[in-house]
This record gives structure tokens, C-alpha cells and sequence, in this order.
């Protein structure tokens, strides 16, 4: 077996965003078990490489590339062409698979949708570029091999936008590296990262972009300091909405809204085990990494009722799922942070995030894969 991983990142310098996580998880998982494999990628530092069973392929040198330039690269370096045939393509966005759709016929293709992509599209594009994304999009799942969503919601969006795809997409949640994301000395940490032992450290971790609401993560948090004074929301990434969030919250800055910006990937566990709540309030998600990786250091989350969460979130010292509703999820934010029995809360979390372990969940990709070995689908 051969898999091609593709997508728009540097697995040597992966972002925290849900994607790239899973990317390089998935590589990782891949390689230790000795299944030969492709990256399709981008890299500002290094060219075509091979070491052991991995062979890294950036198509381009520009690491900002947007979605729809990251597919032209792909087609103008003609990546495809230096894989063996019946490798397996598996993307990370239905678009990315285009190039391979048209030009490498003889590698089955495998897409992942984390979350509702399409409707993420339609939020931030023009109609005109959402109906030109959808036709591509559309072609893409159509002669894919096999479909994977995230969680149940991802899966029934799509089988309504496209009825061909009902008893196709299998479920695959998203797994993490229990390796990496673990408990630690939060004492230590905070000294570390700079706070103090008695703030009430809130935690948002992911890209500052429209689809995550955070002005609504603000305004609730606005209602948490008059319960909790200790309390500091702090943002970890970066986007394109950073601007007006830093707007909306500048006579709380930085006193009670810290925006720490990017951080590389290996200080997230380090900056989680910083915080006593994670919060999540996106307008839609799949099958959210940062709550998984929140649990597995011992960090009760707060979420909107979105994705997959409520097979995450069981227990109550794991955190809750609120309504978004200013009131009601500030009162969340506020319960959780009152926990008395902080060591049982970081059990409990462990706990629910163990079983999102990626040598489980690479365990079920990998079966996918064996299931599309066979010529491709192309109905």
C-alpha cells in the first residue's frame, strides 16, 4: 500500500489548525507502520525529499497560498505525476483532489471533509464563487473512491446538498497525539508562559476567522468578570478577524483579553495545561481537535452545541455544552471554572479523550484505504 497525504502545509511546520493536525497525525501514524508514503505540500525551505518511506512534495515555495492556489500549483508542478500508480490520493479539502480527478486516473482518491466546508464557502465567498466552488466540489466527491466525514453532521449536510452521496461517506472522527497532549505541571507551565498562579485562565485555541464567533466568545465573557474577577480570556492564533476582535475588546485589553497570536504547534499542550476552562463557540465544526486536545491535558471545555461534541463531552466534570446565548454560556464558563475537585476534573478528562487516540482512529483510515484498493468509483 501506497497513500499520497495532501494538503496545503509543511509537515516539519504544521499550524494548529484541524486539518494540518490531522495531516501530520495521520503522517506520523503512516510512517511508524511502515506504510510507504507521499506528502503533497508546501515548503518555503526545502525541495523534493525522500527519507525512509516518506517522499515530501511542495508544489510551491509560497506558504500563503490560498485554497484554489494551492490547487494550481498541484496541477502546474504535476505532482501526480511522480506517484506510483494505485497510490491511494488522500485530500484534505474535496478541491484539492481536482488535479488528481483530472490528470491521475489511475490512483484511487480518498477525501476527508472536516466539517461543512461548502457552507463555510458560502459564509465568506460571493454566490458566484460559492457555485463555481460547489461544481468543482461536487465533481471532486463524485469520483472519489471513498468519502470520509469528520461526524454525523458533516455526513448529513452533504448527503442533502448531494443525494449521491447517501451510504457512501463513512465516519472517521479525528484523532489526536495522546503522546503530545497530556497533563503537566501547571504551576510550571503558567510560570512559563507568563501567569499567574491565581488568574482563572479561559482558553480559545484556533484560527481568529469569522466562522468562530469569538466576538460572541467576548461579549459572553464580558458576563464571567463580574462572577469570576480572576478571570482572563486569553486567544491563542491568528486570522483575518483579529482586527475587529482587538476593536471589540479594547477597553478589556490586556488586562482580561490577552490575544497571545500564532504559536508553534509543539507550545499548544504546553499553553492548554496553562488554562482551567477551553472554550468553543464556531458557527458549525466537524470532529474539533483543540476539545480533544483540551481533554487530553486535563482542560474541561465549554462548547457551542456543534460537530461532534456531545460524543465528547459526556461527563460534567468534562466541561458543558451551552446554548449560544451570551447568559447562558458565560454561566457555563462560570460553573466549570467553580469546580472544587481539580484532580478528579483532570481524570475524567483523560479519560474522555483517550479513546480519540490516533493509533485507534489510524487504525480506521487505514481499513478505508483497504476498502478502495479495487478500481476507482467514477459513477
Amino acid at each position: 500500500m501506497v497513500v499520497a497525504i495532501v494538503e496545503a502545509m509543511d509537515p516539519d511546520s504544521p499550524g494548529i489548525g484541524g486539518g494540518e493536525t490531522y495531516s501530520r497525525n495521520l503522517l506520523q501514524y503512516l510512517l511508524k507502520t511502515g506504510i510507504r508514503t507521499f506528502f503533497v505540500g508546501v515548503s518555503a525551505a526545502r525541495g523534493r525529499v525522500t527519507e525512509g518511506n516518506l517522499t515530501f512534495l511542495p508544489v510551491t515555495s509560497k506558504t500563503t497560498l490560498g485554497n484554489q492556489g494551492f490547487v494550481l500549483r498541484i496541477a502546474l508542478s504535476r505532482a501526480f505525476a511522480a506517484l506510483p500508480p494505485g497510490a491511494i490520493v488522500h485530500v484534505q479539502r474535496p478541491e484539492y483532489a481536482l488535479p488528481f480527478v483530472l490528470f491521475c486516473h489511475r490512483c484511487p482518491k480518498v477525501v476527508t471533509l472536516h466539517g461543512r466546508i461548502l457552507h463555510g464557502v458560502r459564509l465568506k465567498q460571493s454566490p458566484t464563487v460559492a457555485r463555481a466552488y460547489r461544481m468543482v466540489e461536487s465533481l471532486c466527491l463524485r469520483r472519489s473512491a471513498a468519502v470520509i466525514a469528520v461526524d454525523d453532521g458533516t455526513r448529513e449536510f452533504y448527503e442533502k446538498e448531494y443525494p449521491w452521496l447517501r451510504g457512501r461517506i463513512r465516519i472517521v472522527p479525528i484523532g489526536i497525539d495522546l503522546s503530545r497532549f497530556q497533563v503537566m505541571d501547571r504551576a510550571a507551565m503558567r510560570a512559563r508562559h507568563g501567569f499567574g498562579t491565581a488568574e482563572k485562565v479561559v482558553m480559545f485555541v484556533g484560527r481568529l476567522e469569522i466562522e468562530k464567533d469569538l466576538g460572541f466568545l467576548i461579549e459572553s465573557f464580558r458576563l464571567v468578570i463580574p462572577r469570576v474577577p480572576e478571570a482572563r480570556l486569553v486567544l491563542v492564533g491568528d486570522g483575518r478577524h483579529r482586527a475587529q476582535l482587538e476593536e471589540l475588546a479594547r477597553d478589556l485589553v490586556p488586562e482580561k483579553v490577552l490575544f497571545l497570536g500564532a504559536r508553534p504547534p509543539d507550545s499548544i499542550p504546553e499553553l492548554l495545561n496553562c488554562a482551567d476552562v477551553l472554550t468553543l463557540c464556531s458557527m458549525y465544526e466537524g470532529s474539533p481537535t483543540t476539545v480533544k486536545e483540551a481533554l487530553a491535558c486535563g482542560v474541561p471545555v465549554v462548547t457551542a452545541p456543534v460537530g461532534d461534541v456531545a460524543q465528547i463531552i459526556r461527563e460534567e466534570a468534562t466541561g458543558r455544552i451551552a446554548p449560544k446565548d451570551p447568559a447562558q454560556y458565560a454561566a457555563a464558563i462560570v460553573e466549570v471554572l467553580s469546580h472544587t475537585d481539580p484532580d478528579g476534573v483532570r481524570q475524567a478528562c483523560r479519560r474522555a479523550a483517550a479513546e480519540f487516540g490516533f493509533d485507534r482512529i489510524g487504525e480506521r483510515t487505514v481499513q478505508v484505504y483497504g476498502e478502495v484498493t479495487a478500481p476507482e468509483v467514477t459513477a
